[in-house]
């Protein structure tokens, strides 16, 4: 439906209106009070104004329903649309609250299209229709009062629709839901605390939900037990989760549970009945019913340290062993390099007694106990032979070491050594 309003010229009209017939008083007090009137030229523009082409807004109003037969109490999508030339500049629906039904506003949406006369804005007003009553029910869809270029104001009224509501069983509860519904639940902890209290997220889609009937069902599935409390749920309704189902819905749910026993728990099967819009019968989406293990608080709060404690451990057995390995190769190192440093007798004794540590077989006994005498007694050592001694005690230290006989540095040597003269 498209109405053809005056539009470009209408502010322009209202201020020739004021200016011709309302400029003579004005001038002629201007006149008597001795103020230059008006010119000529403004009041031959407003005549112009006045007698010149009006342009014309071409905007179109309908209404149409998703589906004109739902059940009782199942809820239906009114779209009303508005096509614009581009010349609204504000749309002002009242408040609508039709007879015979539960309205649920949606929101508003616009979007460009390319047509033969031209681009033009067609807006969506959306609207959840729940009928009341079975039958047939008029529905009238809300007035769309526009406002366009110029400042005029335009009431844009749809088509009367009808709505035709297929009924349910009367025994049925009104606070089951017309729409599958889709229970979900976020996992739960493989342990949960004695006496103290958890927190349980339950969530269902679908439409035409209610909080206060979903509590209602909820508190039926879930009582208090020996070895469970329930707390009062939290339950919130959320709308418009996905932009290309207007109707869906989402009720979230936070349970608080206190398991009273230590062991097992079992938590209830909840089953939430709704009716199947295909054939209008009471169809039931459940959570099988599952067991968790209630443990003391402490062993809760201490579990979770448990493997950083046993790396700790297992960390401390590796790195003082690998730690005295160290000290010891870096001692040894020091060692043989002394004796490799050593130039006389007296310097190799001292060296070689500042890490011999182990039992060393017959011939190396001889020949410390040849050091000893050459240090101590009256027989010296030529160069040649202080060589060969030293590097026999080199071959000797790293032997003993390479074999795992020598114990390293750290205790007292097992040599008994000659004391000096």
């Amino acid at each position: 439906m498209v109405k053809r309003v005056p539009n470009a010229s209408i502010a322009a009209t209202r201020r020739a209106h004021r200016t011709c017939f309302g400029l003579w008083e004005p001038r002629a007090a201007a006149i008597g009070a001795g103020v230059r009137p008006p010119p000529l030229t403004a009041i031959l523009l407003a005549l112009l104004l006045m007698l010149g082409p009006q342009a014309h807004a071409e905007l179109g109003i309908d209404a149409h329903l998703a589906n004109p037969t739902p059940w009782l109490r199942e809820e239906v999508l009114l779209t009303v649309e508005v096509l614009d030339d581009r010349s609204i500049v504000e749309q002002i629906i009242a408040p609508w609250t039709p007879p015979g039904v539960i309205v649920r506003p949606l929101g508003s949406r616009q979007e460009r299209l390319q047509t033969p006369e031209g681009v033009r804005i067609r807006h969506r007003h959306l609207w959840a229709v729940m009928p009341l009553y079975p039958g047939v029910l008029p529905l009238q869809p809300p007035t769309v009062e526009a406002r366009v270029t110029g400042g005029k104001r335009l009431p844009l009224t749809p088509p009367q629709l009808e709505l035709t509501a297929r009924p349910l069983d009367p025994l049925l509860p009104v606070d089951i839901p017309v729409s599958p519904l889709q229970l979900t639940a976020a996992p739960l902890p493989e342990a949960v605390p004695r006496g103290r209290p958890f927190t349980w997220s339950l969530a269902i889609e679908g439409q035409g939900l209610s909080a206060r009937g979903i509590e209602r069902w909820l508190k039926e599935a879930l009582r208090d037990t020996g070895s469970l409390r329930v707390y009062p749920p939290d339950i919130k309704l959320r709308d418009g989760i996905d932009p290309t189902q207007p109707l869906r819905q989402r009720v979230e749910m936070q349970l608080t549970l206190e398991a009273r026993d230590s062991g097992q728990v079992r938590l209830p099967q909840i089953r939430l009945p709704y009716i199947d819009p295909t054939d209008g019968m009471v169809r039931l989406t459940s959570l099988p019913a599952t067991e968790l293990r209630v443990q003391h608080p402490l062993w809760l709060a201490l579990r979770p340290w448990l493997p950083w404690f046993a790396g700790a451990m297992l960390l401390a057995v590796l790195v003082i062993p690998l730690q005295r390995c160290g000290r010891r190769w870096l001692a040894r190192r020091a060692w043989l390099r002394s004796l490799r440093e050593a130039d006389t007798p007296a310097a190799l004794r001292r060296a070689w007694r500042g890490g011999a540590e182990m039992l060393v077989d017959a011939q190396t006994q001889a020949r410390v106990q040849r050091l000893d005498a050459a240090c101590y007694g009256n027989h010296p050592l030529g160069e040649a032979d202080f060589r060969t001694l030293r590097q026999a005690l080199l071959q000797a230290a790293a032997g003993a070491h390479r074999t795992g006989c020598w114990p390293f540095h750290g205790a007292r040597s097992s040599i008994t050594l000659s004391p000096p003269p």
